[in-house]
């Protein structure tokens, strides 16, 4: 697994996305079938999936839409945290949404098994296959905004406020000690052995492990290229819904009305 500073390095360094398809994945919610239990369990599990997938679609684009105009970076503490807040929301309802539609993707596997028509028991688990490939890059999405998310939270907790800076200046002679070498307090009990660009260390390479530095992008700098490393999957998730929508008649042979 990538550490979360090649993860985002990556992320600022990809190619800008193309133009997106405008339209609308073929994939679309089932109107009728004939009233069999079987039929009945079909479409019921069916278009919950479905739906599940459109709605993750939506969350998705209002997702990029934030990440790509957000200024988590202007200097008010609660506007920051206020919006990592209404992300994380974005997050957690991908992720929930993704789970709960992979459960009904599950049933349809299940019900693909039991089909006494080996076409019809192809069609429905080829459905249930790519509706479920569309829901996992979802939900990998959902997994790598969290992971920014995480990666924000620590940079914040590893960032000193100003009475910690002054505090250690009284005590150590400098700021951070963590990234700067410490000099010899006359009041100290002796010399402190510090970490920093001094010691020939990078002031990333610390004790307290990888430091926000000061050239490092800002948050708002990863959430813009977030959101177009987001951007640049929506092909591939239409292009799995539209292949589950090809096979919706043949996983409903003989349910058509």
């Amino acid at each position: 697994m990538f550490g979360p500073i090649i993860f985002f390095a990556a992320l600022l360094t990809a190619p800008a996305p193309s133009a997106q398809p405008s339209a609308a994945p073929a994939l679309k919610t089932i109107a009728s079938v004939r009233s069999t239990a079987r039929c009945a369990e079909i479409i019921t599990h069916a278009n919950s999936a479905i739906t599940t997938t459109l709605d993750d679609d939506a969350v998705l684009a209002k997702t990029i839409t934030m990440l790509h105009f957000v200024d988590l970076d202007d200097g008010n503490a609660i506007h920051r945290r206020n919006r990592f807040n209404e992300i994380g929301d974005l997050a957690k309802t991908l992720m929930l949404q993704s789970r709960s539609g992979d459960n009904e993707v599950k049933r349809l596997r299940a019900l693909a098994k039991t089909a006494k028509d080996p076409a019809q028991a192809k069609d429905l688990k080829d459905f249930a296959d790519e509706l479920g490939g569309a829901l996992w890059r979802q939900q990998k999405v959902a997994r790598d905004l969290n992971g920014y998310l995480a990666y924000e939270d620590y940079r914040d907790m590893a960032t000193l406020d100003e009475s910690q800076r002054k505090a250690n200046e009284g005590v150590f002679g400098v700021a951070d000690p963590m990234q700067q070498t410490p000099t010899v307090n006359p009041g100290a009990r002796g010399p402190v052995v510090g970490y920093g660009p001094d010691t020939g260390q990078p002031a990333i390479d610390t004790p307290r492990g990888l430091l926000p530095h000061a050239n490092d992008p800002t948050a708002t700098d990863y959430a813009r290229a977030a959101a177009d490393d987001f951007a640049r999957r929506i092909p591939d998730i239409v292009l799995d819904e539209n292949h589950a929508a090809s096979h919706i008649d043949g996983a409903l042979a003989g349910c058509q009305p």
